[in-house]
């Protein structure tokens, strides 16, 4: 496998690094997962006059991130000029939450405001003058990243079933795992293609969402021996398009409403997302899982 190359914030806090990990515990609930001094060091000639107690190392881990940090020289005068942290949270109550703590012995740069890229952002230097982005994304990111890792995980265990799993029969939908899987990958594309119509206002009608039943039967039946391959490669084409089509969705676009069917009740955008792609995602996996047992 080759070398995965990684880029990490490397932060030198010149004396006050052990402060500053515990800051960052209380307001970020960071895990500290290493802290190593000067002097447990091997070599004695890399341990700065009276810095023995000092941290030569540590990494704490934020959300999905690790950071690491040190005292560097322990020369007292941490610099932190020309970037900023940036912090990417899941709502409006954390980024306040969070701004809050950043900012208590620190500098407001940028109040927290709406802006056309964010429901909230604003910029923050904490009690040591390192400068936060605090950045809510918008609800249409936080969708389609739930729709690529519901998709990731599918492809993952789709690509580990044998062929006699391949070919069991599902109880829910009375099809072979494959064709299931099959169907599932399938319908993400028109899925989103009714889900951009519906966030411009266009009619439905054309969808003929009464059909459905009799077009599964004909899925099911033309595509009855269809490959382990192309499936996992169907559902990640299908996974991309989903996720490109939700990204291009402003909050105005999810809210909007409109009836599927003449006669039933509307649905907003986001209804359509999460029921038709996220939930059908859910119920078909669901179901494949249920049938092979793992």
């Amino acid at each position: 496998m080759p070398f995965a190359m990684q880029v990490q914030p490397y932060v030198f806090f010149e004396g006050r690094c052990e402060e500053a990990v515990e800051f960052y515990r209380s307001a970020l609930d960071a895990e500290v997962t290493m802290l190593m001094r000067f002097k447990d060091s091997p070599d004695p000639d890399m341990v700065p006059p009276g810095a023995e107690g000092k941290v030569m190392h540590a990494s704490f881990r934020i959300g999905e991130t690790t950071v690491l940090a040190s005292d560097g020289r322990c020369e007292g005068r941490p610099s932190f000029q020309g970037f900023s942290l940036s912090l990417t949270v899941p709502s409006e109550t954390e980024a306040e939450r969070l701004f809050a703590a950043l900012g208590d012995g620190g500098q407001v740069q940028m109040p927290l405001t709406r802006t056309f890229f964010s429901p909230r952002f604003g910029m923050v230097a904490d009690r040591f003058g390192v400068s936060w982005m605090i950045y809510v994304a918008p609800r249409s990111e936080a969708l389609a990243r739930q729709l690529e890792v519901k998709a990731q995980e599918a492809m993952v265990a789709l690509e580990r079933l044998s062929g006699g799993d391949w070919r069991k029969v599902t109880e829910a939908e009375k099809w072979s795992v494959g064709v299931t899987a099959h169907h599932l990958a399938a319908a993400l594309e028109p899925v989103s293609i009714m889900v951009k119509a519906m966030a411009a206002g266009q009619s439905l009608d054309r969808f003929r969402l009464d059909t459905l039943d009799e077009r599964n039967v004909r899925h099911a039946r033309d595509h009855a021996n269809c490959t382990k391959a192309e499936t996992v490669e169907l559902l990640r084409e299908g996974a991309a398009v989903a996720a490109a089509t939700i990204r291009e969705l402003s909050d105005a676009d999810l809210a909007r409403s409109g009836a599927l069917v003449p006669g039933a009740p509307p649905m907003t955008v986001e209804e359509v997302i999460s029921r038709g792609l996220l939930g059908h995602i859910d119920e078909h996996f669901g179901s494949i899982r249920k049938t092979v047992g793992h």
